[in-house]
């Protein structure tokens, strides 16, 4: 990301479990409760996750994140294969919701915005 001539960098946590999906992009974690952990120590900038996830699902964790006063205002990319992804889209806090396979410049336009607006700043 831009911020007049200086790169800002940002700091995006991964839950992912495919290995197909984690070869494309660094895994930090492999499951929800790895997920967790890593969001409250890591505090990340943005949180991409799969809702299908070993543990503690993808929806859990992120109803989890959203209760905690450090990482509720976190913005969080949602991503399945599975079509429940589009049942479960009320009930799912996250701030944008990607289904598998997904267009990788269309991840990247959504990251990019969700960074630029942060979550605090559309949620009321």
């Amino acid at each position: 990301m831009r911020e007049g001539a200086r790169v800002v960098s940002s700091r995006i946590l991964v839950v992912e479990d495919q290995n197909d999906v984690a070869q494309l992009i660094e895994v930090v974690a492999r499951d929800g409760a790895q997920g967790l952990m890593m969001a409250r120590d890591w505090k990340p900038d943005l949180i991409l996750m799969d809702i299908m996830l070993p543990g503690v699902d993808g929806g859990t964790l992120i109803a989890r994140l959203r209760q905690e006063a450090e990482t509720a205002q976190l913005p969080i990319i949602a991503m399945s294969a599975s079509r429940t992804l589009r049942d479960r889209t009320s009930e799912l806090e996250a701030d944008a919701l990607l289904s598998k396979p997904f267009d990788v410049d269309a991840l990247l336009v959504q990251v990019g915005f969700l960074l630029e607006r942060g979550r605090g700043d559309a949620v009321s």
